[in-house]
């Protein structure tokens, strides 16, 4: 017979996240939560994990949510376990994925008086939260209505907004004693909040805005849900003035779109006509963008781009001449908005063209690439199983995978909310735990070593496949301008590390293999995307340290020599 804590603000959370529908919970080992951990494994309704470091649960928490669209709920114990959910739940917010931090903490009256496992909880991490909600120990009926109103409001907000909350539940002793019956009897409280919608004279406007703009560039970036909006812009493909850029993250595919911004921007930027490419009108859709180049492109222009439209819930003005915040559906608005074909021009073809060149000049390029990080990638892309979930890697990897045209068949991930490499490896661990596709993880030897805990599910989950490009260090610092100019370059910002990755991956208990130039790799990525292996499996794929760099600014080099007309 299911059990549930004594304690009836933990029977209120436990019934209402049943109610709501929020089953997948990822819980850290303690004693102060045991009230929590008890009432969620005893109850079949939730999907509970088991992980034993909090920053780790809080990047499975992600993964699992980036799988499935929906919240997904921690529990910890007090203390410093509270803030080292902190990384995972600042990506979660500029990622905009749901995740619910349930936070045992000791009762007030013992905070600050020297008591083990006890801080000060409450909007610890307020910054990176779309809310924060302290309960409060019943002791009255109104501390149990007013614990009800807070739980509801904290999933509902969840739910609501897709980011991050936190639920702060002070606990007192006795933490381990169970019911049969639950004494709370808590409500749905649902805050049904109607879908916004553009007023008359606000749509009006937009659409004379789009009438007077001959360029329109329309840039999305990372972006979950896609609803009409895929459709809606293959469909501007076709109209002259329009040209249409999407990152990896995008998950959109159309062959009217660009899709290799950097590449592209590589043969005109710094050209004599760099501002044919800049448009009157710029649209952008998602959240944080990969292309660095793309922001200081436009940035540089911004006086001459005189509307910039953000569809999303805060102002993101990330090219600083932002003009509009249009919080509805973009796939429905832009069609509404963009439903006349009053338009003539070469915008939009003029970035196809450029998009198609530097394309030609890419495959030339490969044909001849020694082995190194670039080289690498493309094996790796060609290998990927149709229907895979790909979780890139941050630094070198995001931005080497951005280079290679999009591959319709597989879905791209990557922690580009604040694009640390600290939850790489855990968050593909959390998505392979809930996603039925496989799962695959391309990360540096630095983020991977920096995440290896994330391994440390490999006993809750199959399939895991890790590909790790060893180039002896944070190979990053030496393609961005600056770092390798210094003597402490190689210690202190690279951060040359040689120790065993196969080591590491015995201890976790995962299969290896490792690959030094193209034909082992082959063999190696034969092995790894065995149809008929379920095992979680690593390959460590080394590559020249000192000519990836070199390789990569040949690559742009080639690019930029081609007559962008």
């Amino acid at each position: 017979m299911t059990k549930i804590s004594s304690i009836e603000s933990v029977q209120s959370l436990v019934q209402l996240a049943e109610m709501k529908g929020v089953c997948d919970v990822v819980i850290s080992p303690g004693s102060r939560n045991a009230p929590l951990i008890l009432s969620f494994t005893s109850n079949a309704y939730f999907n509970c994990q088991s992980v034993l470091d909090e920053r780790t649960a809080g990047f499975v928490a992600l993964g699992m949510s980036q799988s499935t669209g929906k919240p997904t709920k921690l529990s910890c114990t007090s203390g410093s376990a509270v803030v080292n959910y902190a990384p995972a739940l600042a990506e979660a917010y500029y990622q905009k994925i749901p995740l619910i931090a349930i936070t045992a903490d000791r009762p007030k009256h013992l905070i600050d008086q020297g008591e083990g496992q006890s801080m000060r909880q409450e909007g610890v991490m307020d910054n990176f939260l779309e809310g924060s909600f302290n309960l409060v120990e019943e002791k009255s009926k109104d501390d149990a209505a007013l614990n009800e109103q807070l739980i509801n409001q904290a999933f509902d907000l969840a739910i609501a907004t897709s980011k991050p909350v936190q639920i702060n539940v002070p606990l007192s002793e006795p933490l381990y004693d169970m019911v049969e019956q639950p004494t709370a009897q808590p409500k749905d409280l649902k805050d049904d909040q109607p879908r916004a919608r553009l007023d008359d004279s606000t749509f009006e406007s937009l659409k004379n805005q789009w009438k007077a703009s001959n360029k329109v560039l329309i840039l999305v970036s990372q972006f979950v849900d896609r609803g009409s909006l895929e459709q809606t812009l293959g469909n501007l493909c076709n109209n002259p003035k329009v040209a249409v850029l999407t990152e990896t993250t995008a998950n959109m595919y159309n062959l009217g779109f660009v899709s290799c911004i950097d590449r592209t921007l590589e043969l005109f930027e710094g050209g004599e006509d760099e501002l044919q490419y800049i448009p009157d009108l710029l649209i952008t859709v998602g959240e944080n963008i990969i292309s660095k180049k793309i922001k200081t492109i436009i940035r540089k222009h911004k006086a001459n781009i005189q509307k910039h439209w953000h569809f999303g819930d805060v102002p993101r003005d990330t090219f600083q001449c932002l003009t509009e915040l249009i919080k509805v559906n973009p796939g429905t608005t832009l069609s509404a908005i963009s439903s006349e074909q009053d338009a003539v021009g070469e915008f939009g073809m003029r970035w196809r063209n450029a998009f198609y060149k530097a394309e030609n000049v890419h495959k030339e390029f490969m044909a001849s690439l020694p082995f190194s990080d670039l080289k690498v990638i493309e094996q790796v892309l060609d290998f990927i199983p149709d229907a895979s979930n790909l979780q890139m890697g941050n630094s070198s990897v995001v931005r080497y995978i951005q280079l290679f045209n999009q591959i319709r068949t597989i879905k791209y991930h990557g922690n580009r909310g604040l694009s640390g490499i600290e939850g790489c490896t855990s968050t593909a661990a959390g998505m392979a735990i809930m996603s039925q596709n496989n799962t695959v993880l391309v990360s540096g030897d630095q983020a991977f070593r920096y995440d290896s805990n994330g391994l440390s599910l490999h006993e809750s989950i199959d399939g895991l496949k890790v590909i790790v490009i060893n180039n002896s260090g944070g190979n990053i610092f030496r393609i961005i301008p600056g770092p390798n100019k210094h003597v402490a370059s190689e210690r202190f910002i690279e951060k040359m590390d040689e120790r065993s990755i196969q080591k590491l991956v015995d201890y976790h208990g995962c299969d290896y293999q490792s690959a030094r130039n193209e034909e082992s790799l082959e063999t190696g990525l034969r092995w790894l995307f065995d149809p008929t292996s379920t095992k979680n499996e690593v390959l460590e794929v080394f590559t020249p340290r000192l000519d990836n760099p070199e390789i990569l600014k040949a690559y742009f080099s080639k690019i930029k020599g081609v007559d962008a007309q």
